[in-house]
């Protein structure tokens, strides 16, 4: 007997007839009753898959920038079914990469999915046959058993183009590399790094002064292991460090200084054996544990330095907006939640928005600042600001080191999806604000640098989607005066789905 069939035996005995042989993470029946509850959402669009490859020029109401040229490459989950059935969560599908270039005429959009292994065989096979993150395969617990050997990459989060090379990333896999002209895949890829040697999130860091690009991934088994890897400028290998983590935990984003990495181990915690042995998914497996409080990791980008460990109050942070030293120690900004209620609960806002409900999601996102005193070894967690945040972006030329304002996706009191955009003076709290109104959703805001101009100066781009038309459009504000309104709309022809992360590249 070898060792998987030794384990699935042992799930068997020890586990099946616990659980009823049930497997509780299947997908959703996309019936009559599913799709009215859906189109009485204001928000339906966010969630509605958009299947067909797109490539036209878009239509501008307003003026575009004589000075803005390049392209918006945006990221997130295009294709929420198949075959009648349905994802789970607004968080789970297949990786939808646009691309919005500015040219001297006008604005070209285009569309593609990222041609993974998963989203060829579905294709093939006309529905779904791999579990994802919130959603089991189809079949129940036999065809969800010992997940990690099934659980693909969708490459459906983040978008960077480096050297010449646009990739998209998932969660704990490897990158797909994409031809940034033309969108078409060109494959799967551990950026030269043997793959047992290492892992990739979807979030990594580029420092602008050294040119050094940083990742983290986690390696879930018996012991998770963090991996950090980070490349030269040129794309070479700089080191990489596998570091036993002392929790098993749910971590989507970190931060960078020009000296340091953190790591914040917040309290999700992942019942992994029923997700591993096929009872539930990675995401209906996860556990909010705020009396353990967070543990903070600080790792030197000095290789030859140890790392060490700090406890926080619990807050789950899903983006940092920031770090930078300073002659005491770091200082790491953040939007971070008392709560994840509206992404582990009873009744989570990302699932019950896929059955055309609102669900719960009463704590906001509160920007926050975390100060590390390297020498005592001493964290304090502050507020900066009241309000409802997420989606935070600055200008790319100041990461890691000082900065002056950050640009951010706002929700209205008691609202989840966000329908305005806020500019943060992290040295005066003041907030410049623009609403897009009722019934309009916008996204993360992208800084756009000016040509010639000083840091942070440019444009926000935020795409939006209209509830009214059920479209959806690229608005372009002026980043130092978000409050007088779009310079320019770019409008589509259809809705695009929740998009989460772009990436601008300069013509």
């Amino acid at each position: 007997m070898n060792r998987r069939d030794f384990l699935k035996t042992a799930a068997l005995s020890a586990t099946g007839l616990a659980t009823g042989g049930c497997a509780a993470s299947l997908p959703l029946r996309l019936d009559s009753g599913l799709v009215a509850s859906l189109n009485r959402l204001p928000y339906h669009g966010l969630a509605e898959s958009l299947p067909i490859k797109q490539d036209y020029e878009a239509r501008i109401v307003g003026r575009i920038p004589d000075d803005l040229r390049g392209a918006l490459y945006r990221n997130g989950p295009g294709l929420f079914e198949r075959a009648g059935l349905r994802k789970r969560t607004i968080l789970d599908g297949d990786g939808l990469i646009q691309h919005f270039r500015f040219h001297e005429n006008g604005v070209h959009y285009r569309s593609r999915f990222v041609q993974t292994d998963k989203y060829k065989a579905e294709a093939a096979a006309g529905r779904f046959i791999h579990p994802s993150w919130s959603t089991q395969a189809p079949g129940g617990w036999p065809a969800n058993f010992w997940v990690t050997e099934g659980l693909k990459s969708q490459a459906g989060i983040t978008i960077y183009l480096v050297n010449g090379k646009l990739y998209a990333f998932d969660e704990s896999s490897y990158p797909y590399a994409l031809d940034p002209a033309t969108l078409e895949t060109i494959g799967e890829t551990s950026l030269g790094v043997p793959p047992e040697d290492t892992i990739y999130s979807a979030h990594s860091k580029i420092d602008p002064l050294t040119g050094e690009w940083m990742h983290f991934g986690v390696r879930y088994g018996a012991t998770p292991v963090l991996h950090i890897t980070v490349f030269l400028r040129d794309g070479r290998l700089n080191y990489h460090r596998a570091l036993a983590m002392p929790r098993f935990v749910y971590i989507h984003d970190w931060f960078a200084s020009s000296r340091y990495l953190i790591i914040s181990l917040q309290p999700v915690e992942i019942d992994f054996w029923p997700a591993l042995l096929g009872f539930r998914s990675i995401s209906d497996s996860l556990r909010w544990r705020p009396e353990k409080g967070n543990l903070i990791l600080v790792i030197p980008r000095d290789p030859a330095q140890a790392p060490f460990q700090l406890e926080a109050p619990a807050c789950f942070m899903w983006h940092s907006i920031n770090a930078s030293d300073d002659r005491v120690g770091i200082i790491a900004d953040f939007i971070g939640y008392d709560n994840p209620d509206h992404f582990v609960g009873k009744d989570p806002v990302i699932s019950a928005v896929m059955q055309g409900r609102e669900g719960e999601h009463r704590y906001p996102g509160l920007l926050r600042r975390y100060r590390i005193d390297i020498a005592r070894k001493r964290l304090t967690m502050e507020p900066l600001s009241p309000g409802s945040f997420e989606w935070p972006r600055i200008d790319p030329r100041r990461l890691c080191h000082t900065y002056g304002h950050a640009w951010m996706a706002e929700a209205s009191t008691g609202a989840f999806f966000w329908t305005g955009l806020a500019r943060l003076s992290i040295l005066t709290g003041r907030i410049d604000r623009i609403d897009f109104g009722a019934g309009t959703f916008c996204s993360e805001p992208m800084f756009v640098p000016r040509p010639g101009a000083l840091p942070e100066e440019g444009w926000v781009l935020s795409e939006c989607y209209d509830g009214g038309t059920g479209r959806s459009f690229l608005a372009l504000l002026d980043a130092e005066h978000i409050q007088d309104g779009p310079l320019a709309c770019i409008h589509l022809r259809h809705h695009v789905p929740f998009s989460y992360h772009g990436w601008w590249q300069a013509a």
